[in-house]
C-alpha cells in the first residue's frame, strides 16, 4: 500500500471528506500496488476512509487482489453489488462525504451511486494523480529497466528492417520484441515512413512499403510491472533529401536547449517555449503539442511540458522531451528521450544514439 493511515486521513482532512472512492485504473493500481488492471475497463475500486483501505473487486481478480497486504478486499457479486458494500462502510464507519474522481466516473455511474449509497458525493480532481507525480526509488527502478528495454528493442529493429517492409510489419517487430522481453508494451508502437511522419500520432499501415531515400520515424516504449517508457528516434533508409537531414539537426539543437533548461525550482513551460523560439528562428513551423509528459503508470500524466503550464519542476519527476518539426506533405521529425529529475539536474534515461543514422 502506498499510503500509509496518516497519510490517508491527511488527505482526508485536507480535502474535507470522510472517504475518497477511487475509480481510474492507474490510480487503484497505484495504491494497491497491483498492475494487471485494464485501465480501459472497471476492473477494481478502491474506498479510502481514515480507519481502511478497501479494494472491491470483482470475483476474477478477487484471489489475487485478497493475497495483498494492508488492504481490505471485498468481492463484488450479483448479490452484493458495488453500491451494496459502499452503503454497508459508509454505515458502518459513519461517513456522510465522500469524494468521487469527477474526471473519471461517468455521470450515469454518479446517478446510479447518489440513488443506491445515502451520503453526499463530492466531485474532486487528481488527488492521487499529485500523489503519483514524484517517483518513489521503486518506480524510479522499474521506469529504467523500461527504458533499457526500449534501448534494446531500437537496437535490435535497426538489424531487422528491410525494403519493401510496411510500416505495420515493422511496428509488429518492435512490439513482438517489448512483449518477449517485459510482457507487455507501454503503448502500440508508431512506424511511419516520409509524409507519414508529419502526423504525430500517427497510426502504421500496412500498405506504406519502405522504399530507397526514405525517412523512418520510430516512436515506441516498454512497460515494466506497469511502469512506462517513451523514445523516439528518427532514421533515414538510403539516402534523404538534404531538407530531412536539416529539420533532423534542427529538431536535435532544439531538444539540446531544452534539456539544458530543465532544473527541479524551473517552471515546466520553460523547455517549451525555448524549444519553440529556437524551431521558430530556423524558419520552421513550431510544433502544436507539448514538449513533453510526464510518464509512469500512464504513458501521458502530469506534469505536462507546455507554455500555458505553471506546473514546477521537481526531483524525482519522470518526463518525456520531444520537440518536432512536422511539414505535411512532406516528413516530420521528433526526437524524443524520457529524462528523471535528480537533485541538480537531470539524468536522461533514453540512451539510444541521437547521431544521424543511416541504414
Amino acid at each position: 500500500m502506498k499510503l500509509s493511515p496518516s497519510k490517508i486521513k491527511t488527505l482526508l482532512k485536507q480535502n474535507r471528506l470522510d472517504a475518497l472512492f477511487i475509480t481510474n485504473q492507474h490510480n487503484v493500481s497505484y495504491l494497491s500496488g497491483f498492475s494487471g488492471l485494464s485501465p480501459e475497463e472497471r476492473e477494481g475500486f478502491i474506498l479510502l476512509t481514515s480507519k481502511k483501505m478497501y479494494l472491491l473487486t470483482f470475483s476474477t481478480y478477487f484471489g489475487l487482489f485478497r493475497q495483498i497486504d494492508d488492504i481490505h478486499c471485498l468481492c463484488i457479486s450479483p448479490s452484493q453489488r458495488l453500491s451494496y458494500h459502499l452503503q454497508s462502510i459508509a454505515e458502518s464507519e459513519n461517513l456522510s462525504a465522500i469524494g468521487f474522481e469527477k474526471t473519471n466516473l461517468t455521470v450515469s455511474e454518479l446517478e446510479s451511486l447518489q440513488k443506491k449509497v445515502t451520503v453526499d458525493w463530492i466531485p474532486v480532481s487528481n488527488i492521487i494523480e499529485n500523489l503519483r507525480i514524484i517517483k518513489t526509488p521503486e518506480e524510479i527502478s522499474k521506469i529504467k529497466k523500461a527504458a533499457r528495454i526500449t534501448d534494446e528493442a531500437f537496437n535490435f529493429i535497426l538489424k531487422h528492417i528491410k525494403k519493401e517492409e510496411t510500416e505495420k510489419e515493422i511496428a509488429l517487430q518492435i512490439e513482438f520484441f517489448l512483449k518477449k522481453k517485459t510482457g507487455d508494451i507501454a503503448f502500440s508502437p508508431i512506424v511511419a515512413f516520409n509524409t507519414g511522419s508529419a502526423i504525430p500520432h500517427y497510426i502504421p499501415s500496412n500498405s506504406h512499403k519502405l522504399i530507397a531515400n526514405s525517412l523512418i520515424l520510430l516512436d515506441f516504449g516498454a512497460q515494466v510491472d506497469g511502469y512506462c517508457a517513451d523514445m523516439t528516434r528518427v532514421i533515414f533508409f538510403g539516402k534523404p533529401k538534404p531538407e530531412f537531414l536539416n529539420i533532423y539537426n534542427t529538431v536535435k539543437k532544439a531538444q539540446e536547449i531544452a534539456l539544458k533548461s530543465i532544473k527541479p525550482g524551473q517552471k515546466t513551460q520553460i523547455p517549451d517555449i525555448k524549444a519553440k523560439e529556437y524551431i521558430k528562428s530556423q524558419g520552421y513551423p513550431k510544433y502544436l503539442h507539448g514538449l513533453g509528459h510526464g510518464v509512469g503508470l500512464a504513458i501521458h500524466e502530469a506534469p505536462r511540458l507546455k507554455t500555458e503550464s505553471d506546473e514546477i519542476f521537481k526531483e524525482n519527476m519522470v518526463v518525456t522531451v520531444e520537440p518536432g518539426i512536422y511539414i505535411e506533405g512532406t516528413c516530420g521529425v521528433r526526437i524524443e528521450d524520457l529524462i528523471l529529475l535528480k537533485d541538480k539536474g537531470i539524468e536522461i534515461l533514453s540512451k539510444s544514439t541521437k547521431d544521424i543514422i543511416f541504414i
